[in-house]
């Protein structure tokens, strides 16, 4: 859910909170099971070791109906892909599980390698030694810890394979991570693709303790539950090309699944279950971000929808997030462009503003370096640069200093005074760029020229000197996380910070 830009501005505080619209009872079902993808793409492999504290029950899901297949009381399974052209049926049509076991058990005795195969009946397959590692996978092979054959399944998009514990509520773990509800497979070419069926608020339970530390209030894990909550319903089938709803990863919400509850975070889920924000009766898309700098960002200006929900507005009390002033130097601003953009523009000598959003965050930025210039645009900012957030700015807190110092005093984030030359300095402002050689001009943000002069000696250089300011974490768009936070601990519900941060909205009872 998060993706982190750059941002800079005076902080403005209002003191009051915006109230809901009063309309008619929206007619929402809220759906109690959600797909979460676990593995899938890129990050899906050929085989997963799982365990149990009390077993399992595997199976298929034919027509969205599970049907269990087998029980296993072994507490540790290895499962992995197979194509069933590496295998010969030795024995078809057997009754149950126990007597194609028996069978499989002599055969073995003997040297044989063998499986059991179910695909409405039992039967026992042979490996033909074909080894034909280029054909796709059909198959989901699963062996316990045990002395029994490993179990063959058949497996489709259609057809997953599922494994949840033997009492259909202990938690299991895959790959050393526990989870909620079943995890269901299918295969895609050799590899298998994981993905969490479970309750709607079995997910948030491994949510909202990814997403915001669960030592906070109460009142912000409560708003940051009903975002999380209705963010989740607005984009399920998301993902349906994969078959899942959402993934768990940063591109949807970090999802940690049974590993990552704390009590506290399960109880903001079960005090605000069923809770949803509503525009015009329909879910919202609830963005949130870690800190907004002071003030929130227009959707439009980030994702390009005009939302009328998600309009910049100002934290009502200040965050004192880690977030609310940090500085870049230029030196390492070059560095991550050259890693990051396709072609180099030599080290960066100038940064200019070249265009703002309504709320102040830097929506075009020209740098130009020393083997040419490129024009940024707002998602290059964040994916070349690898900034917080886009809230950009110089430091701008100049005044004569004596001459035993080195020159121009600037504020850090931790509210330092720390000194730089003022030798052949670029002083960058929402006007442009101002150089300097001797005596420094420095315009404020109020335009106007400040004038110090060099009485005193400093070291020569020929580095142009830039302070780059940012503010805040995060893409600015939604409830600010950071924000939520200080508006709970100074009294305000989790209503109130919702409605605040969502222009607007209702809140499903």
């Amino acid at each position: 859910m998060k993706r982190w830009f750059v941002l800079f501005i005076a902080f403005t505080f209002i003191f009051s909170v915006n109230t809901p619209t009063q309309g008619s009872e929206a007619n929402i079902t809220i759906p109690n099971k959600i797909k979460v993808g676990l593995y899938y793409g890129n990050s899906s492999r050929n085989s997963y070791e799982l365990s149990s504290d009390v077993g399992f029950v595997v199976g298929r899901i034919q027509n969205k109906n599970p049907f269990t297949v087998v029980s296993f009381s072994d507490k540790l399974l290895e499962v992995c892909s197979a194509s069933s052209s590496n295998f010969t049926p030795e024995k078809s049509g057997i009754s149950d599980m126990e007597t194609a076991a028996e069978y499989a058990t002599k055969l073995i005795n003997r040297g044989t390698k063998c499986y059991l195969f179910f695909d409405n009946n039992w039967s026992v397959w042979v490996d033909n030694n074909s080894n034909n590692s280029n054909a796709a996978s059909d198959l989901i092979m699963i062996k316990g810890d045990s002395k029994y054959p490993a179990v063959i399944l058949p497996v489709s998009a259609e057809s997953p394979v599922f494994f949840a514990g033997s009492d259909l509520k202990t938690p299991i773990s895959i790959e050393g991570r526990r989870y909620r509800g079943m995890l269901e497979m299918t295969t895609s070419g050799n590899l298998i693709q994981v993905v969490n069926e479970l309750g709607l608020d079995e997910y948030l339970y491994g949510v909202v303790p990814c997403e915001m530390p669960s030592n906070w209030d109460i009142e912000a894990l409560k708003a940051q539950t009903v975002a999380a909550r209705t963010y989740a319903v607005a984009n399920l089938g998301k993902w349906q090309n994969y078959g899942f709803d959402v993934s768990a990863g940063s591109s949807d919400q970090v999802y940690g699944g049974f590993s990552e509850e704390t009590a506290k975070t399960n109880q903001a889920v079960d005090q605000t279950s069923g809770q949803i924000l509503l525009y015009d009766g329909k879910p919202i898309t609830a963005f949130y971000h870690a800190d907004s700098g002071g003030r929130t960002e227009a959707c439009k200006d980030v994702f390009g929808i005009d939302l009328p929900y998600l309009q910049p507005v100002d934290d009502i009390v200040p965050s004192q997030s880690p977030y609310e002033t940090w500085q870049i130097s230029l030196d390492e601003l070059s560095k991550r462009y050259n890693t990051y953009a396709s072609s180099s523009i030599g080290d960066i000598k100038e940064i200019i503003i070249a265009e703002t959003t309504l709320a102040g965050r830097a929506k075009k930025l020209l740098l130009k370096g020393t083997k040419g210039e490129t024009l940024l645009s707002s998602d290059d900012i964040r994916n070349l640069l690898q900034l917080k957030s886009n809230y950009l700015d110089i430091a701008q807190d100049q005044t004569a200093v004596p001459a035993a110092n080195l020159g121009l005093a600037v504020l850090s984030g931790d509210g330092s005074k720390k000194n730089i030359r003022l030798s052949g300095i670029n002083i960058l402002s929402q006007q442009g760029i101002n150089h300097t050689k001797g005596d420094c001009a420095v315009i404020s943000a109020e335009g106007i020229a400040k004038k110090i002069t060099s009485s005193y000696n400093t070291p020569n250089t020929s580095d142009d000197i830039y302070v780059i300011s940012g503010h805040g974490c995060g893409h600015g768009v939604g409830m600010s996380q950071w924000g939520a936070k200080a508006m709970a601990e100074n009294g305000y519900s989790y209503t109130e910070i919702l409605y605040h941060y969502y222009t607007g909205v209702e809140i499903t009872p």
